[in-house]
């Protein structure tokens, strides 16, 4: 049970006991919001599985574990305390991982030395022939021999992008060991950076089939690569995102296949670190799991099939069915939500395939009981994108809330029950989402309207000129 007294919707219950156990270890670390921590989670568990396992469906179409999840959580959530501690496995295996690449480079670089030499040698022994006018077909068959014995360069583990050109993630995916993710704790960086001016290759890289890229000196083929996108930022660079590159990525479908969610801030709960109790072991079985997984990765380990059981089978048919009666209903409360929709079902097969994998639930068949949670929980992620496009992306009417709550309880009522408040006092005191002068300016201006406030002038003994907000309590 995650025990915080924090009123968050996140579906905990719908989560292997395990993982909430994880959970648990990193939020007493942390104290930051759940919906931030297992996002985070998922996310880590997505990339250290999407190499070793796939989702066949009934038609033999298959489908992969990689998740984007995108998180919204607002300065001092502690989004990066949390990315360091559920990253950790990922980092330190990556920096192992460069040491020994290191060392196989330079082998390979002495057996590319040693090779050139020899096929230097069987050139000059045909060229000679050539000129003598003798025979050379043997020399020739042993060049063919020799061209398959061409070392290969050693492929670097390279597991984790932050602020990278699609070009660059594109050529890591096909030299490297095509596997890896566009991970980020400040993700206003990657939304309005280089590698999301291109949201269709993401595309493409979610869906998990092998395409080719033609550049004018080079050709790369990226061949079933396997791509997970984690992105913790700030609703305001999601909204420059969306005034910047918002009708493409929700044109093309990258916002489609994205998992949303909005964290319930954790502020003015924290308990002192003194006071928690860290739980070592659950967390260092998780992160044991991932490093186990990220060692299989890089051998090059088979990956394994799973499928529905008849009986989960029958369900998710019943659950698309539902969500096509959905998207009638929904597709007039935003253009996006159709398309998002679409995408659901694909994100419950992932998900439970990731968590039958990770946590080495019994066969090749996921049960009932596994995908019922799942949908629960993906229900969950739709509601969220569906508050985010249209509730969220205005925040004046919320802020609004917000502030006029503040003024009927907040520290300038302690003495009493104040009808008057310099505009100034609650400038500075005010909630802090609204420091921001032009979310607290467009706030005073809803509650005017409302009737909730009046703000007047009042001349100041030495002529100046102070603005008063007078609460409107009835």
């Amino acid at each position: 049970m995650y025990n915080t007294s924090v009123n968050s919707e996140y579906p905990l219950q719908h989560f292997p006991t395990q993982l909430n156990n994880a959970v648990q270890a990193i939020y007493d670390r942390t104290q930051a919001p759940v919906e931030l921590i297992m996002g985070t989670c998922l996310s880590a568990m997505s990339l250290a599985s999407q190499a070793l396992v796939a989702f066949q469906y009934q038609d033999e179409r298959r489908s992969p574990v990689s998740l984007y999840n995108v998180i919204i959580a607002e300065s001092g959530e502690r989004k990066t305390a949390v990315f360091n501690q559920v990253m950790k496995p990922i980092m330190e295996f990556e920096k192992r991982s460069l040491k020994a690449y290191s060392d196989k480079v330079k082998v390979y670089e002495a057996n590319f030395l040693g090779w050139q030499a020899i096929n230097k040698s069987i050139l000059n022994l045909i060229r000679r022939k050539e000129e003598q006018g003798k025979d050379n077909t043997c020399e020739q068959e042993r060049l063919r021999e020799h061209y398959l014995e061409k070392p290969v360069p050693p492929k670097l583990p390279k597991l984790i992008y932050n602020d990278a050109t699609h070009e660059a993630i594109l050529k890591g995916l096909s030299e490297n060991i095509g596997s890896a993710g566009l991970v980020s704790d400040e993700g206003g960086g990657v939304l309005n950076g280089r590698a999301m001016s291109n949201s269709p290759l993401f595309n493409q890289l979610w869906d998990g089939v092998p395409f080719d890229v033609e550049r004018k000196d080079h050709r790369l083929i990226i061949n079933e690569s396997r791509f997970v996108i984690l992105i913790l930022t700030q609703l305001n660079e999601l909204n420059s995102f969306i005034k910047k590159r918002g009708e493409r990525a929700i044109g093309n479908g990258f916002f489609a296949r994205c998992l949303w969610s909005v964290t319930t801030t954790t502020q003015g709960q924290r308990q002192q670190s003194s006071e928690v109790k860290c739980d070592n072991l659950n967390l260092e079985k998780f992160h044991q799991r991932i490093s186990e997984l990220l060692e299989l990765t890089i051998s090059n380990a088979s990956p394994r099939t799973l499928c529905f059981s008849p009986e989960a089978e029958k369900k998710f048919s019943i659950f698309q069915s539902e969500i096509e009666n959905l998207i009638v209903v929904d597709r007039n409360k935003h253009s996006a939500l159709a398309g998002i929709l679409s995408k659901i079902p694909e994100n419950a097969v992932r998900m439970a395939t990731l968590i039958h994998f990770f946590y080495e639930f019994e066969g090749d068949e996921i049960g009932l009981g596994t995908l019922e949670h799942i949908i629960q929980a993906i229900k969950y992620y739709y509601n969220q994108v569906v508050k985010l496009l249209t509730v969220r992306m205005d925040k004046g009417e919320e802020d609004a809330r917000n502030l006029y709550q503040w003024l009927l309880n907040g520290p300038i009522n302690q003495r009493g029950m104040c009808t008057r408040v310099a505009k100034t006092h609650v400038r500075r005191y005010a909630p802090y989402q609204l420091r921001d002068g032009t979310r607290f300016n467009k706030a005073l201006k809803i509650l005017e309207e409302y009737g909730n406030i009046t703000i007047c002038k009042e001349r100041n003994v030495n002529g100046s000129v102070h603005q008063i907000i007078e609460i409107n309590r009835s």
